[in-house]
Parts: C-alpha cells; sequence; structure tokens
C-alpha cells in the first residue's frame, strides 16, 4: 500500500511539473518568441531527465526503475500531446486545458 502510494505521489509531482513547464514555455514562446523559448525548453528538458535520476538515486523511495521509466515517460508524452494538440488543431485544443495554459 506504502508502495502505491509513493508512486501515485511521484506520478502526481511529475504531471504536474511537466505541465508547468509546457505552460512555461508556451508563455515564453507568445511573449518573447521562439528566440528564448527554444533555449527555456532545453533547460526544463534537461531539468526534467535531472530529476529522474535524483529520484532514482534517492534511497528511502526503494521504487523499481522500470516504474519510474514509465511515470517520467508518461509526463513526457504529456508535453508532447499537448503541445501537438496547440500547435496542430488550436481549433479543437480543450477549453479546459485552454484556460489552464494561458490565464
Amino acid at each position: 500500500m506504502l508502495q502505491i502510494v509513493k508512486l501515485l505521489t511521484i506520478f502526481f509531482v511529475v504531471s504536474t511539473s511537466a505541465l508547468f513547464f509546457m505552460k512555461g514555455i508556451l508563455w515564453t514562446l507568445l511573449q518573447w518568441g521562439a528566440k528564448f523559448a527554444v533555449p527555456l525548453a532545453l533547460i526544463l528538458c534537461a531539468i526534467y531527465v535531472w530529476s529522474f535520476f535524483l529520484v532514482k538515486s534517492i534511497e528511502g523511495i526503494k521504487i523499481p526503475k522500470l516504474a519510474l521509466v514509465w511515470i517520467w515517460a508518461i509526463g513526457f508524452s504529456e508535453i508532447l500531446l499537448l503541445g501537438g494538440l496547440y500547435h496542430l488543431t488550436p481549433q479543437n485544443f480543450p477549453s479546459f486545458v485552454g484556460e489552464f495554459f494561458f490565464n
């Protein structure tokens, strides 16, 4: 039971950080353009990857590496999915997600 709580907590934190990273990249893109958004995206991706290794190295967590890989992969796919939805079909972008990103 404790293992499930740890997994869900890590999943929530990773998903939330991925969404806020995407919001930061999108906000920067709209405010200052790609000249600033691309370096920010690279920096935030590096932080995202580094956080995987940080969580993996913490001794008290003891979660299988495969579970952590899946959590980070789902978080990264959130970024890709929402970015793709916004760039490819902005008219079909879900309104509740748009409210989060643009307000």
